[in-house]
């Protein structure tokens, strides 16, 4: 007998274990991060059942944008030995369902192969790049700004278009939890993690950033075609897909899901 539906407290770290298996990761370190991360909610860890066996699972996110909310899907991941029997797609179907009833009516993801997604009927949005940046760093960095002036330039600036993705108090104490440096520039900010650039927000196009060299990009290819952000050679690392969704969706990656 097939079940799909959220794991109970108990299940979690079969959970866990299953998509360490499927992933490659550390169970005792991933542990710790699994747990702990601000948007931790075990009503959306999902799960296929054959009776009390754990078969597939994936979770899911929250996310509001201008026109409405959706749902990020994440962790898709099946039992090694029972891969290629539809699983991933039967439980896709059935989240995708319960979140439109529940008013998340887009989906959207990050995947490194589009096909079993197309057949659940998403379609490639965008691509997420990595791509070297030309840097024109002279001195140390500026001051950072402070938590709260961040805060106010990243929502009046998500308030500028309806395909921007803003941001409730649980998904900024997501961005809190990572370590960031914000440093002014121009009118807003570049929100630096160490060699990887994943948020800027400025509204004049430049030749170089005051960043360190051997900084990279880290975004999709439509926000860096809007910012004109000076980057070379990028190498495509993933493909931003959706369901549902009006428009190409204007994210950085520091809210990957």
């Amino acid at each position: 007998m097939t079940e799909i539906r959220p794991i109970h407290e108990r299940e979690s770290d079969d959970f866990l274990q299953l998509m360490c298996d499927v992933f490659g990761l550390d169970f005792n370190r991933a542990h710790d991060v699994f747990f702990t991360e601000p948007l931790f909610d075990l009503s959306r860890k999902w799960a296929l059942f054959e009776g009390p066996e754990m078969v597939s699972i994936l979770t899911t996110s929250p996310l509001i944008f201008g026109w409405g909310r959706a749902v990020g899907i994440a962790g898709v991941a099946t039992r090694k030995d029972r891969q290629g029997e539809g699983h991933a797609s039967r439980l896709l179907q059935k989240v995708m369902t319960e979140s439109s009833r529940n008013g998340e009516t887009g989906a959207l993801l990050f995947a490194r192969e589009l096909s079993l997604y197309e057949k659940n009927g998403f379609e490639s949005l965008d691509r997420v790049i990595r791509a070297p940046l030309n840097t024109s760093m002279e001195e140390g960095f500026p001051d950072s700004f402070e938590f709260e002036t961040v805060a106010d330039k990243y929502d009046a600036w998500s308030q500028g278009h309806p395909d921007r993705l803003r941001r409730d108090d649980r998904r900024w104490d997501y961005w809190r939890w990572h370590y960031r440096i914000c440093t002014p520039f121009q009118n807003g900010y570049l929100s630096i993690e160490p060699g990887i650039l994943r948020e800027p927000i400025y509204d004049q196009p430049v030749d170089t950033l005051p960043l360190p060299p051997g900084t990279d990009w880290f975004g999709t290819t439509f926000m860096a075609d809007q910012l004109e952000i000076p980057i070379t050679n990028p190498v495509v690392e993933l493909y931003l897909m959706g369901r549902n969704i009006p428009g190409i969706p204007q994210l950085f990656m520091t809210d990957q899901f």
